[in-house]
């Protein structure tokens, strides 16, 4: 693959990834309506919780497919911080997959939450 091409695909879901801003401001309206309504305050609360990790966890990648594209030298630094213990090649599209799927899960918990607003 020559880096035009990875720089292609690192974009692609960076931008699929900015996405995840308006599942953000999805639940935090639905974090209000809840307090207002007084309505599963304590499971709504939890759910939010786990969403901000995963939208922290979205933004963080986000930014890093936005402006990486030498992924071994950026393992080398986060090994070097000591952010992770041990570093696991892999290439962009298991990356990518593994990126995609916490935007699944956040819109999965996303709808929960909505279902909870509903009942």
């Amino acid at each position: 693959m020559t880096n035009e091409q990875r720089d292609t695909v690192a974009k692609t879901i960076a931008h699929f990834l900015i996405t995840a801003r308006y599942l953000a401001v999805l639940n935090i309206v639905l974090l209000a309506i809840s307090f207002i309504t007084t309505h599963y305050i304590g499971l709504n609360t939890v759910l939010t919780a786990g969403l901000l990790y995963l939208h922290i966890r979205l933004e963080f990648d986000q930014r890093i497919f936005m402006h990486t594209t030498n992924f071994t030298d950026f393992d080398r630094t986060l090994f070097m911080l000591g952010l992770v213990k041990q570093t696991v090649t892999r290439d962009i599209f298991q990356r990518g997959k593994g990126a995609i799927r916490l935007w699944y899960t956040a819109l999965s918990l996303t709808l929960a939450q909505l279902v909870l607003w509903l009942i």
